[in-house]
């Protein structure tokens, strides 16, 4: 006779009881989740109908997360089903003694552990971006689109006391276009809350082309104030009909000043909200690149018009961008208009799948590109230009961010602890927490 047992003729333990079938089922349920967890991040993640096209659920991020959750369940009921087996098999004690054990251990140990697992399987599903824990309070910041321009606050400041004097000041020395223009596009801002002091600025020098231009600016805020921030309008009606008016304020500004770019940009802007063909953009954008050829304002509101989400596509938008960041200056933060068209396209493909979109962003062909135009915008001079460069760090480290890049994201980071700028931020979320938790990203291991 042989003298070979089987598993289940081992003295003193019984696989064929219930807690025995729990034990091999659970072994069955680590086996399947650690398989689950290495084949979701290979390229045979399709053969078990994970694909990069798939909505994240059906994605291979999230498999990967589904594996370690079920070899995390499975070993804490082959950890309960094996210490009853010990009491009641081995010990030879009662079945409500090994139950109740093993029960009070899988929960002690739920107790410890489910925390952390539950962070990590967060991790894993969202690139490591995102877990459970609150970002703590030292990395909250309060966005401001003044940024590290003091001027630009202290006449900003000066608004809430009805001064309109700093503010026609600042515009006035502002010779560089694309720093009035953005100066001009914080205190429209600034305006809508309470504009008094626009008009009695206008109404003390009404031809003045610096608040002809911001008044034209405050129109179309207006107007998208109307709008709302949602895809579709709250307004469509009051939308277009503020536009239409915004239009006749911005061809006033023309007339008034024809060598001023700023209200051409404004129309530029306006373009895709009043929903005009093409041709009725570049006739906007000729005049506007006539004037002022780099205008980064202006070339960042055709990107828009030309995104697939407005009235273009994702070829226009990206010939427009390479177009334009090559031919910037050395130093202009305009060579970085390539990686506001890559976070375009990042949320065009995570409509349909966040891991095809996680993956576009770190790919090494636009990690590539993106380190091309940093090297660009890095190459002036005296280095980057100090024209819009805190909005630079911040679309950097969203970027790096997004791409779950730590290297590339930390020195720009590292910046906007000190000025952060709502945009890209908001793309996200509310930017105060969302920057906080990138912060916290950009802090945890690896």
């Amino acid at each position: 006779m042989s003298s070979e047992r089987g598993i289940c003729d081992h003295p003193g333990v019984d696989l064929s009881s219930p807690a025995g079938y729990t034990l091999i089922g659970a072994a069955v349920l680590v086996a399947g989740g650690l398989v689950l967890l290495a084949v979701a991040g290979t390229r045979l993640a399709p053969v078990l109908g994970m694909r990069d096209d798939a909505p994240w659920w059906s994605g291979p991020s999230a498999g990967r997360a589904y594996g370690m959750l079920a070899a995390y369940l499975g070993t804490m009921l082959a950890i309960g089903a094996g210490i009853d087996l010990l009491v009641v098999d081995v010990l030879d004690r009662s079945p409500a003694i090994g139950w109740t054990l093993a029960c009070l251990m899988v929960v002690g140990l739920l107790v410890l552990t489910a925390g952390h697992v539950t962070r990590y399987a967060l991790r894993i599903a969202t690139g490591g971006r995102m877990g459970l824990d609150e970002p703590d309070a030292s990395l909250f910041r309060t966005p401001d689109p003044a940024l590290d321009d003091r001027d630009l606050a202290a006449a900003r400041a000066a608004t809430d006391h009805g001064e309109w004097r700093p503010a026609a000041a600042l515009l006035a020395a502002s010779v560089d276009h694309d720093l009035r223009y953005t100066r001009t596009s914080v205190l429209a801002i600034h305006a809508l809350r309470r504009s008094r002091w626009l008009d009695a600025w206008l109404q003390a020098r009404p031809t003045d082309p610096n608040a002809q231009a911001l008044k034209t600016m405050l129109a179309v805020r207006r107007a998208w104030e109307l709008r709302g921030p949602d895809w579709e309008p709250r307004n469509q009606h009051a939308f277009l009909a503020a536009l239409a008016e915004a239009e006749e304020v911005a061809r006033e500004a023309v007339h008034n000043d024809t060598t001023d770019p700023t209200p051409w940009a404004v129309l530029v802007e306006m373009a895709r909200g009043q929903q005009v063909d093409v041709d009725v953009l570049e006739s906007r954008t000729a005049a506007l690149y006539e004037l002022a050829p780099h205008h980064q304002g202006g070339h960042e509101a055709e990107l828009q018009y030309r995104s697939q989400k407005w009235f273009g596509s994702t070829e226009d938008m990206f010939a427009h961008a390479r177009a334009a960041s090559a031919a910037a200056p050395a130093g202009s933060a305009l060579s970085l208009l390539v990686v506001h068209a890559h976070i375009e396209h990042y949320f065009t493909l995570a409509e349909h799948s966040q891991t095809q979109a996680d993956r576009y962003v770190a790919s090494p062909a636009v990690r590539n590109e993106v380190a091309s135009a940093v090297h660009a915008w890095q190459s002036g001079p005296d280095g980057p230009s100090p024209v819009n460069r805190a909005r630079a760090h911040n679309t950097l480290a969203y970027f790096s961010w997004l791409a779950r890049d730590r290297r590339a994201a930390r020195p720009h980071l590292a910046r906007t602890m000190i000025h952060l700028d709502p945009w890209p931020w908001t793309l996200s979320g509310d930017p105060s927490h969302v920057h906080a938790v990138a912060q916290q990203w950009v802090r945890a291991r690896g």
